[in-house]
């Protein structure tokens, strides 16, 4: 039984075999992980791994060792990532996928898709990424959240937060990714940059590692606050409905835990 898939690994394969070392180790240093795929076609499972670790290479069969990240998901699945059908952090939601390993590490597969010429394409309209920023798998996983709940489940969070949020968060180049984040019209949205006619009740200033660090509950939310690790600017009772919206983000889709698709 042919997959789909095989075409799929070949071609992002091909696209990797053309990088020069240079471009393969920048590849590596922002994904840094080893990948499995079990990927189901009717009764028949299928193997790939994708060690972007250390060398960068995509093969078929189990990964050496142990993968840093098992996914499972079906064939047509598969391509629909692949070609930007579907993106990582709607299927991870959707239980469309599922996995064994950290749901940040996850989150990256729509890098290597982008990076390798695939998935989905630069500048579209609902494009929340920056590249070099960890945050952009946050502020995706947000925004696909809000986009799976219904219209009366999403005005119903407008409802608690309340606020438009501003976010200017800056990585370890020096380069700043901006978010804004409307909690307090319709029912919410999230954009990449500003949204044009809207004015922020709260702006919060931060470093990506610190922004990372407080939706995975390494940091305190108030403590970040205080210490000037996040900079607020405007209505500061935001900033803690924040902490509260994301801790029922993560809870809700399962952040910290192991998610089993719905093959």
């Amino acid at each position: 039984m042919a997959f789909q898939s095989e075409d799929i690994f070949a071609r992002l394969n091909e696209a990797l075999d053309m990088f020069d070392s240079k471009e393969r180790q920048e590849l590596v240093k922002q994904v840094n992980g080893v990948f499995e795929f079990h990927i189901k076609k009717d009764a028949d499972v299928k193997i790939w791994y994708a060690e972007v670790k250390n060398q960068g290479v995509i093969k078929a069969g189990p990964a050496p060792g142990n993968p840093d990240i098992t996914l499972f998901l079906t064939d047509d699945d598969m391509v629909a990532l692949a070609v930007g059908d579907l993106s990582g952090a709607r299927a991870f939601i959707t239980e469309r996928i599922g996995l064994k390993g950290p749901m940040m590490m996850a989150m990256k597969l729509d890098v290597i898709f982008r990076t390798l010429g695939m998935g989905p394409p630069k500048g579209a309209a609902d494009d929340l990424a920056y590249d070099g920023f960890e945050s952009s798998y946050l502020i995706m996983q947000i925004s696909e959240y809000l986009k799976v709940l219904s219209d009366d489940e999403r005005k119903a969070e407008v409802a608690k937060v309340k606020g438009v949020f501003l976010f200017n968060v800056k990585n370890g180049k020096g380069e700043t990714a901006v978010w804004m984040m409307d909690m307090k019209h319709g029912i919410g949205q999230m954009k990449k940059g500003k949204i044009e006619g809207l004015k922020p009740d709260i702006v919060l200033e931060m470093k990506d590692k610190d922004f990372v660090d407080l939706f995975m509950g390494k940091t305190n939310g108030q403590k970040a606050f205080m210490t000037g690790k996040i900079k607020v600017k405007g209505a500061i009772m935001l900033a803690l409905k924040l902490d509260t919206m994301m801790k029922d983000t993560q809870e809700k889709i399962g952040f910290f835990g192991q998610k089993q698709a719905k093959l």
